[in-house]
This record gives structure tokens, sequence and C-alpha cells, in this order.
């Protein structure tokens, strides 16, 4: 029975987090985002986003705030599914459809719509969650380990994997993903974006995109901000001192020796 818990453990842990890129990035704490589940995503675009966090200790102050149209000729109907990771608990998500409040449900996070030719619809999310993140579930399952006879192998075994519990730390992360997407991996166009990224003084930004960023100092905080409509995801930010074994974490998980 043990060893059924911890291979059904493992599954959901490699499946959920590990099994592609993408998918590790959408298991670190992040904004709020909502995913488009039904029509098209070129016929939607993002006419106003505002992302806007406060990070202290273990927690995060989130707000996003989106105006979605409808760009095609055509009515549509579909739904969105608020994605929010980690919330403190569910009274700490607040949401609003086109100024209405809306209760969140983390058993079905979704609202059903409707959106003519060159309509609009609102959406307002607040949320407290936390940035605490599982280092070692990720990272030192990844190893090449040594079999019986001394020979390397790549993955990882499963003894192995069972230590992770005895031993893991969490390390504080929070990332800017793709806010709006369609199914979580088709982006969909945005004409107007500003987000705002406050974080301890000990942390840094990693990206590949830097240039987009705006570096300030307010009081004991350093701010982020950027007004770029595109290639905003993938910045995530951490202490300093993680820095450096986060990217080498991130190589990793992107080399061949990464059982997927």
């Amino acid at each position: 029975m043990r060893n059924r818990i911890l291979a059904i453990i493992l599954g959901l842990v490699m499946a959920g987090a590990l099994s592609a890129e993408a998918q590790q990035r959408n298991m670190l704490p992040r904004f709020p985002e909502l995913i488009i589940e039904k029509g098209l995503s070129e016929n939607f675009e993002v006419t106003e986003c505002a992302a806007k966090v406060k990070i202290s200790a273990n927690d995060a102050d989130a707000s996003l705030k989106v105006q979605m149209k409808n760009v095609s000729d055509k009515p549509i109907s579909s739904s969105v599914k608020f994605r929010v990771l980690y919330p403190t608990s569910e009274s700490q998500v607040r949401i609003s459809v086109d100024g209405k409040a809306k209760r969140f449900d983390r058993a079905n996070p979704r609202h059903a719509f409707e959106l003519q030719p060159g309509a609009t619809i609102s959406f307002d999310i607040n949320a407290r969650t936390s940035v605490n993140y599982s280092v070692d579930s990720v990272r030192k399952a990844l190893r090449d380990q040594e079999d019986e006879d001394g020979k390397r192998k790549k993955g990882f075994l499963m003894e192995d994997f069972t230590k992770l519990f005895e031993r893991e730390k969490f390390g504080r992360r929070f990332m800017v993903g793709s806010l709006v997407s369609k199914w979580g991996l088709f982006p969909v166009d945005f004409s107007k974006a500003s987000i705002e990224v406050s974080v301890p003084t000990e942390f840094v930004m990693v990206t590949a995109n830097a240039e987009i960023w705006q570096q300030s100092q307010s009081g004991n905080s350093k701010v982020f901000k950027s007004d770029a409509r595109e290639n905003f995801s993938a910045a995530v930010f951490l202490p300093e001192g993680d820095r450096e074994d986060f990217i080498a974490t991130q190589k990793v998980l992107s080399s061949e020796n990464f059982m997927h």
C-alpha cells in the first residue's frame, strides 16, 4: 500500500510539474490567471490589463484587472477558468465580473459568458496566496543514480524519492505568467498591459527579457514594472541567494538527463 501511494504521488508530481517546461513553470506561485476554454484565441483581444502584486514574508497580495474583447465578426459562447495557485484560503480570493461579485469556488472556478462582436467583458481578481515553493521535490528527484553495478543510468530511484519527504525544504518564488491564455497554452493578443511586482530587497528577477522591465526602489522594497504588450511571461522573482541554484535546476529540467 505504501509503495502504491508513493507511486501515485510520484505520478502526480511528475505529470503535474515536470513533464514539460511550460508545466514546470505552471507550478510556480504566480499571478491569478484567466484561461479561456472555448473559442479560437485569435477571436479574443485583451484591451486592458493591470496586474499588481506585493510580496512580503511568505505571502503575495495580487490583483489582476482584465478587459477582454470579441474581435471576431460572430458571437462567442465561451467560459474562463480562474487559476489561483496556493491561495491562503478561499475567502482570500475575491472576483468580480463586469462589476458584479462572484464567489470563488475551488471545485469549479469557472464563469460562462457570451460576447457579441465588438463587445467586452471585464474581470477583477484579488487574491492572497503563498509564495512557498517545494525546492527538493523538483531538484533532487532529477539526479542521475548509480545502480548496484556502479553503472550510470538516467532517472531516479523510488527510495531516493521517498527521502524527499524527510528533508524537503521550501523556497520563495513568484512568477509572472501568461495572465490570459487559451487552454493555458496559446497566448491571447494584448493591446495594453501594465505589470508591477513589489518584492523584498533581497529578491532578484530571473528572466530572458530583462530589457522590458524597469526597476526602482520604494522604501524596503524593490519594484519592477513593465508595460510590454507581449513577452512578459517567464519572469521569476526569488531571493538572490537562490538564483544560481534555480538557474541550474531549470537547466537540468530541460536536459537529456531528465526522464520525462
